[in-house]
């Protein structure tokens, strides 16, 4: 077996509520994984008792390394500095959010895959999940039926990650290849929203490779404090859709960048109407000015 060096990398902020479901269920994965794994919890200044919760959840013989960021940093920069620091002393980094949770078969399941693996052609080994809703308690299965994909992908379907925005692949739960991931450059720490798709993205137009198991090694939790919650009250995505554009115009045909701007003034539209209906006039003029912006250059790249 082509054995490879791996830890556990779990980001934190503010998540006493949630850590030790996520601490106890990395242990699981660990004990049926069958051999040691390091754990690096990287606390990025919590105000609460998330370190002392997670040291009380760890009950296995192994590493609980717990890192504290001098300033809060965001989960990005927190995350390239947790792989700088991973360079040259683990192979592949599995993440999990401190809100999230693995299954026990996490570990073993995406190892299997990457043994296999070429390590120079392979940056991210990723699955499928079920998505918890926090204040219910209540799971929406995800995708179980059981493939395993390493595809070659086509120009166009790597850009179609950039134009879907939305995309399957999340840092949460995947597994990242670190000689790759600084190849790549990192995440992009000024996209707290679509991050997770711009360096996806990053690294299939690098000519990179990913694995995709399909079954549900993990529940995403689905949290009113989550990014995207955040997002929709302070309008950051429709900010980062405008930044993705600027990012990758080179990148992308007319076509592409029509479709971008389709999409933009959609979410503008709803935003819009949210925010008049709640008498917020600072954000309704600033999407509505975004509107007015998205359908001029919908409108001219239509017209090319």
């Amino acid at each position: 077996m082509n054995e490879k060096k791996i830890a556990v990398f779990i980001p934190c902020y503010n998540a006493a509520t949630t850590i030790e479901a996520t601490v106890r269920s990395v242990g699981e994965a660990i004990e049926n994984i069958g051999f040691p794994v390091p754990v690096y919890i990287y606390d990025d200044c919590s105000k609460d008792d998330s370190m002392s919760v997670a040291k009380a959840a760890w009950r296995n013989p192994g590493e609980l390394i717990i890192q504290q960021n001098a300033q809060n940093s965001g989960e990005r920069k927190t995350t390239n500095d947790a792989f700088a620091f991973f360079s040259g002393k683990y192979d592949w980094i599995f993440i999990i959010h401190a809100d999230d949770i693995v299954k026990k078969d996490w570990l073993s399941e995406m190892y299997r895959q990457i043994v296999q693996s070429d390590d120079e052609k392979c940056f991210t080994v990723w699955s499928s999940f079920d998505s918890l809703d926090g204040a219910t308690g209540k799971t929406t299965p995800g995708d179980n039926t059981g493939k395993v994909s390493s595809l070659e992908r086509t120009e166009a379907e790597k850009k179609y990650y950039i134009t879907k925005l939305y995309g399957n692949w999340h840092i949460s739960g995947a597994a990242i290849n670190v000689e790759l991931f600084k190849r790549i450059g990192g995440f992009d720490i000024s996209m707290a929203q679509f991050g997770d798709t711009d360096f996806f993205a990053r690294g299939l137009l690098a000519g990179f490779r990913d694995i995709y198991i399909s079954r549900t090694l993990t529940f995403y939790r689905v949290v009113t404090s989550s990014v995207s919650s955040i997002s929709v009250k302070t309008n950051r995505d429709i900010r980062e859709i405008i930044y993705i554009i600027a990012k990758f115009h080179d990148t992308l045909n007319v076509k592409e960048r029509r479709l971008l701007y389709k999409k933009l003034a959609h979410l503008s539209l709803r935003r819009t109407c949210r925010w008049i209906l709640r008498a917020d006039l600072p954000n309704f003029f600033f999407c509505f000015k975004i509107l007015i912006r998205a359908t001029i250059n919908y409108t001219a790249l239509s017209l090319k």
